[in-house]
């Protein structure tokens, strides 16, 4: 329950609006916009919606949502549907205001910055008034893009500025950070795919990519993902390759969450940096660290000019990140890490 918050006259939130509504650009047929993933300038995002309901009712179905989102001095109006999505953050004793996800018609969005994106995740703040947290998001939101750094078939972010306004009024309205996640679907027709949604194992997914992952997840030391039940995964295929996408990093140990490392009750384990990915030989393994040991200097310097982390979560960041550098570049550590231990 959100008691603390002051509630303003409705009149007040309609004409601050209205206001906005006034300036909004008619999207018409924007074929030339780019993605809000590849906006480099600051993005605002405002929802209108019954938030109170949602917070309060976080297994309600979707509810009718107004969205305006600002860049570059363009404001650009949608009409979807707001949902509580999640699993742990989504239970209101873990976070005080949940993760969202937005919806929207093809007619709705074709041609604007929203392109493909019908199905778009909001990881949001969480606690409320807590510092801490907006780390983890920012530290999550890095995760994202070091992956982008290291492969195309990689879901994009995009941090923006948003309000989320009561229509009931019942609250002020609450500003924070965000981070969006694109649409699986808009990455897979990218690369003429489709998503797959039944069940793989590990010997029909593309034995090149899982090395790939498998390693990218013993970096950031995360072991909550499982290829069977499709556990933080999602799957592109184009009917021969079968690719899977990883999502959701706040249970790593690279992002060090508190309900992660054991400070709050939680009911896996805390995170530790083990492979997870099946036995390879030696020469494959080398083969994959040299591609990761080329993409050192670019991971390192995207954390350092991180303007969404402080420099203590700079420092961590980039230590773990280093830390899995001194492994692989150590025959002995090597054996230990990848072979000794690896699953038959």
């Amino acid at each position: 329950m959100y008691k603390h918050y002051i509630k303003i006259p409705a009149d007040l939130v309609l004409i601050l609006v209205f206001l906005q509504l006034l300036i909004v650009d008619s999207r018409g047929n924007e074929t030339d916009q780019t993605s809000i993933f590849n906006i480099e300038s600051v993005v605002e995002m405002s929802i209108l919606a019954d938030i109170s309901y949602l917070i309060n009712n976080r297994e309600v179905e979707e509810l009718p949502a107004k969205v305006v989102v600002s860049f570059d001095n363009k404001n650009l109006e949608f009409i979807g549907t707001v949902e509580v999505r999640g699993n742990f953050r989504r239970n209101a004793q873990n976070c005080d205001f949940p993760p969202l996800r937005l919806r929207f018609d093809d007619s709705e969005i074709k041609g604007t910055i929203l392109n493909g994106n019908h199905n778009l995740k909001i990881v949001t703040h969480c606690k409320n008034k807590s510092n801490q947290f907006i780390q983890y998001m920012g530290k999550e939101y890095t995760t994202y893009k070091i992956f982008n750094i290291l492969s195309p078939y990689s879901l994009k972010v995009k941090m923006v500025n948003i309000i989320y306004i009561d229509e009931q009024n019942d609250f002020k309205p609450i500003q924070n950070k965000a981070f969006l996640i694109e649409d699986i679907d808009n990455l897979a027709d990218n690369h003429n795919m489709k998503e797959y949604d039944e069940k793989l194992s590990e010997r029909d997914v593309d034995p090149d990519i899982l090395l790939q992952l498998s390693v990218f997840q013993f970096m950031i030391g995360n072991t909550d993902w499982i290829i069977p039940l499709a556990k933080n995964l999602k799957f592109i295929t184009d009917g021969e390759r079968y690719i899977p996408v990883p999502y959701d990093f706040d249970y790593t140990a690279i992002v060090g969450t508190d309900y992660s490392i054991g400070s709050t009750p939680s009911i896996l384990q805390p995170p530790v940096r083990r492979f997870k990915g099946p036995c390879y030989d030696i020469d494959d393994l080398q083969v994959e660290f040299e591609e990761f040991r080329d993409k050192q200097e670019s991971i390192l310097n995207l954390i350092s000019a991180s303007p969404h982390l402080k420099s203590s979560s700079v420092k961590n960041m980039k230590n773990y990140i280093e830390e899995f550098y001194d492994i692989i570049n150590s025959d002995n550590k090597i054996g230990e890490y990848f072979q000794i231990n690896c699953e038959q």
